[in-house]
């Protein structure tokens, strides 16, 4: 395959009497012609990003058709001075592109392959610790009544399946289907109006998740103007064990009223949703910048029963849980021939859910609203050709986002 160079032309140095009689008119030609000049050479490295990319594709095929007798390209002009370097340079370039494609694949959108499959891992902890006061405050300083702390951790392990397939190269489809294990401890200490007495009960559960199905549109290539775009909507289905009309028990192993935790956890919404969200992509070299914004609207959907009280007569409703919108910005960076780094940001808002009883008026629930903010920290690594490890770490910083959550992703690429 022969080797493709472009080469920008050089600007022959003016003589300084010459410019010094310059007209008005010559002076906007040349400002005219710099600009143009610029904008080439923008479009220079453009195209020899995209070659690189094209010459590792036609060796990996080549290689694989006939790993015993693979050719290699005839060296530019200026390797062919330095012969010890003209036989790495191949390698390396188709490396570099490697490295950069699994970058984009992993931060954004992309439309260059047929179909993948992905396994991904999740491990998410949550802890958080509340005083419950139940009585009154004598003298502004002695409190009469009970007191009880209640800590809470939670642990979830989510393992995930995702397809994806390019139908065009404007379109791709995705599925993702999750299942899930959930594990919460609940510690209360005040039992019998005692602050040392300390009562501990673990719930645990596990089935599949809420399964989403995704298009993505891309609405503009990246260009000198103008990042890249993708429009993206998924709609997601409540698979999963919805969290409504799970009993709370109280102590069911000993005698602490202030204990009380459900007999069961839940592993998905319970209702519809549907999501629509914009993705953006723009190359700096050497760095790569990237951002989102999405919305996700929660459709109301009937249940036959919202009580928690076990033996209660069912109590039907209506529940409306509240939007929420999501914000989203990062910057990646390839390491080496096999490795990419990437930071984001993601802050998430949901409002306030409602319920409607049976019959009854629609209620806001008081603090039911959440802010959920991450700061994540991510590798990818080309395992083999067609195969990538990708780790993230992503640290809560809000109340309601969990302590920390890690994950290992494998996407495979046919």
């Amino acid at each position: 395959m022969p080797s493709v160079v472009l080469l920008a032309a050089e600007v022959p140095a003016e003589n300084p009497r010459k410019l010094a009689s310059v007209t008005e008119s010559d002076s906007d030609k040349i400002a005219r012609m710099m600009r143009e000049i610029d904008q080439l050479k923008n479009v220079n490295q453009q195209v020899m990003r995209q070659i690189q990319k094209l010459e590792h594709e036609l060796i990996n095929t080549v290689a694989s058709d006939k790993p015993a007798a693979v050719s290699v390209p005839a060296p530019p002009m200026e390797a062919q001075a330095r012969p010890e370097q003209a036989e790495k340079e191949p390698q390396r370039t188709a490396e570099a592109s490697r490295s950069v494609t699994d970058l984009e694949r992993e931060v954004h959108v992309t439309f260059n392959q047929t179909f993948s499959l992905e396994l991904g891992f999740e491990y998410a902890h949550f802890d958080q610790s509340q005083l419950a006061l139940n009585g009154f405050l004598a003298l502004d300083a002695i409190f009469l009544g009970d007191i009880s702390v209640d800590e809470v951790e939670a642990d979830i392990y989510r393992t995930t399946l995702v397809g994806r397939w390019g139908v065009t190269d404007r379109i791709q489809l995705n599925l993702d289907i999750p299942y899930i294990y959930r594990e919460t401890k609940v510690r209360s200490r005040g039992a019998q109006l005692g602050s040392k007495l300390v009562t501990e009960s673990t719930v645990d559960s596990n089935d599949l998740g809420d399964i989403s199905l995704g298009l993505s549109y891309h609405l503009f290539p990246e260009t000198v103007s103008h990042p890249d775009v993708v429009l993206s909507m998924s709609v997601t289905a409540p698979t999963g064990k919805d969290p409504y009309g799970i009993d709370a028990i109280t102590d069911p192993d000993g005698d602490n009223t202030n204990l009380q935790i459900p007999d069961d956890l839940p592993t998905g919404s319970g209702v519809w949703s549907l999501s629509g969200g914009v993705s953006l992509l723009r190359t700096t070299d050497p760095a790569i910048l990237f951002s989102n914004l999405s919305y996700t609207h929660y459709f109301a959907e009937d249940f036959s029963d919202l009580g928690v009280r076990p033996g209660a007569p069912d109590q039907p409703g209506e529940v409306k849980l509240g939007d929420s919108i999501q914000l989203g910005l990062g910057i990646a960076f390839a390491i080496n021939e096999r490795t990419s780094y990437s930071m984001s940001f993601t802050q998430r808002f949901f409002d306030h859910v409602e319920i409607k009883p049976k019959g009854g008026r629609t209620n806001e629930l008081v603090g039911s609203d959440a802010s959920v903010g991450t700061f994540d920290v991510g590798v990818t690594y080309g395992l083999t050709r067609n195969l990538s490890l990708v780790t993230n770490l992503g640290l809560g910083l809000t109340n309601d986002s969990s302590d920390y959550k890690f994950s290992l992703r494998f996407p495979y690429r046919f």
